[in-house]
């Protein structure tokens, strides 16, 4: 009989903050033609010669802040390792964590779930733990995963779940965790939901591909902020952590914060769904250097909302996207 094990996937962390470890992620991510869209050869040069080289040393002591923050581990990876056990206990099912850029190849992977369960006969289920999918994120990972070499040679099926960020058990449970935050009767609050953002090439790539990234982001948001009971008027979708040249999706989140400060606006409450666990850009982007230029501009307080991870019932929420997917098989 067919054993389902189920792969949990996002982007992932370095192992370590040390510069060796976090120049080989970088590599490893940035070589990705799903992040930098330009022809092979180009991008290798680019990464290997330019990018890599200057960003190491800065990203390394970025980290350095993020386990300092976070009691010495990666906050990503941590939550997700706690979130696979808790999915395999409420689902029965064999669980592994999958980071998309973890130094390992498609056939270690396949070795691993073959060890895990104990046969090759099995089916992956694979959730892409991104709510809004684009090609640089869920994208990625899919193509990455689907259909694992076994080791005894052909291909594990599997079964990739949709796109979910407008599930409603999701948006329940992500309302209910702004308000374990904020009292959302109080109108003196402005909310802002800030998104990781992408280049206009791929939100056009994804438009021609059957998905639309910014579209998705609206989707959540509205759905959150109906929930909510939030009137629109105090409600602003950005986006951060553009990087290098080009156009990316806006506003930004710097901007929109020094234009409500300039509006009169004191109090504001920040959150992100881009991500189910908290990492590097929530923990310092958001919580910590937002927060910063906030009240330097002159705001009174921001309030930043950690993401699904942290609320009670968010191993439920994934064990029920399982059920999703099985009903896709």
């Amino acid at each position: 009989m067919t054993q389902q094990i189920i792969l949990l996937t996002n982007t992932g962390s370095p192992r370590t903050a040390n510069e060796e470890d976090v120049r080989r992620y970088l590599q490893e991510f940035l070589t990705d033609g799903d992040i930098i869209s330009v022809p092979y050869l180009m991008r290798q040069l680019l990464v290997r010669g330019i990018i890599v080289p200057r960003r190491t040393h800065y990203s390394a002591e970025r980290y350095r802040r993020l386990l300092a923050l976070s009691e010495g581990v990666m906050p990503l990876t941590a939550e997700m390792q706690r979130l696979a056990e808790l999915v395999a206990q409420l689902t029965q099912l064999p669980t592994l964590y999958t980071p998309r850029y973890a130094q390992t190849s498609r056939a270690q992977w396949g070795e691993r779930i073959a060890q895990l369960v104990g046969t090759d006969d099995v089916e992956v289920l694979l959730l892409p733990l991104f709510p809004q999918y684009t090609r640089s994120n869920a994208g990625s990972a899919i193509t990455y995963f689907s259909d694992l070499p076994k080791p005894t040679g052909g291909h594990f099926k599997t079964t990739v779940l949709t796109p979910w960020g407008t599930d409603l058990r999701y948006i329940e449970q992500f309302a209910d965790l702004i308000q374990r935050h904020v009292d959302t009767s109080d109108d003196s609050y402005h909310y802002i939901a800030s998104y990781h953002s992408i280049p206009e090439a791929h939100q056009k790539y994804d438009q021609t591909h059957g998905w639309d990234y910014h579209a998705q982001c609206v989707a959540t948001l509205q759905a959150v902020i109906s929930k909510l009971g939030i009137p629109e008027e105090r409600v602003h979708l950005t986006f951060h952590s553009a990087m290098g040249h080009g156009r990316w999706l806006e506003p930004t989140l710097v901007s929109v914060l020094q234009e409500l400060v300039a509006q009169g606006v004191r109090r504001v409450v920040l959150f992100s769904s881009s991500f189910v666990a908290d990492c590097l850009e929530t923990k310092l982007d958001l919580d910590l250097e937002a927060r910063e230029l906030f009240l330097a501009a002159g705001g009174e307080e921001l309030i930043y909302v950690p993401c699904l991870s942290t609320h009670p019932d968010s191993g439920a929420l994934i064990a029920s996207l399982v059920e999703r997917v099985q009903r896709q098989c």
